[in-house]
């Protein structure tokens, strides 16, 4: 079951580490100039994780406005530290610290509005990612639209805890080290969170009796 919307995507391209060095050396370059104040050399971050930071922002809040306003000053806030960031030699250095802003922008934005959060109960095995991508096939489109819209308002209905957690690792397909420094939280911590998103996601699919 993909929740795939139009601005959906995996922020990188893991194709090797011969690509993933010629990326991160890349970047490397683009914020050294940033830093002495090249404002054009920051746009080719904007368009290379400009959809990431929508992804996230718009299941962690469920509007199309609200997600492009926080992706939109997630990136300002990130051109304006630009000087403060620090890659550490570390693979995804920069996207993990925009998502990390991200982040935190979007739990701002449900705390000023209050959001209700829905407590569900019961627990399930941790078993297959809930948002496990798969091929989809032209006779399962009518039934994909549908799954897709279940997801999205289930996913809303979990805890902002339980929510970044399985959007990072279930929709954008995130390792636990990158979850860990977005988050800050211990690896063990964000594995118990995730396992208790999906039982809880379940739990709410499960309620709905297969309707939206």
């Amino acid at each position: 079951m993909a929740l795939t919307p139009e601005q959906s995507g995996a922020y990188v391209v893991r194709s090797g580490p011969d690509q993933e060095v010629s990326r991160a050396e890349e970047e490397r370059r683009l914020i050294a100039r940033c830093a002495l104040g090249e404002a054009e050399a920051f746009r080719p971050l904007v368009v290379r994780y400009q959809r990431v930071a929508f992804s996230v922002s718009y299941r962690m809040l469920g509007s199309r406005p609200d997600a492009e306003d926080v992706a939109q000053q997630a990136l300002v806030d990130a051109f304006h530290a630009i000087e403060r960031f620090r890659n550490e030699g570390k693979a995804n250095a920069f996207s993990v610290w925009l998502l990390r802003i991200v982040i935190n922008r979007s739990k701002d934005v449900l705390k000023s509005k209050r959001w209700t959060e829905s407590s569900l109960g019961g627990e399930v095995a941790g078993g297959d990612a809930a948002f496990a991508h798969r091929p989809v096939d032209p006779e399962s489109n009518a039934l994909g639209n549908e799954q897709r819209q279940r997801l999205e308002l289930a996913l809303l209905a979990l805890p902002p805890k339980y929510r970044e957690a399985l959007i990072l690792k279930d929709v954008e397909d995130l390792p636990y080290e990158e979850m860990r420094a977005i988050l800050r939280l211990p690896i063990t911590t964000l594995k118990i969170r995730v396992v208790r998103a999906r039982a809880r996601l379940r739990a709410l699919l499960g309620e709905t009796g297969g309707r939206p």
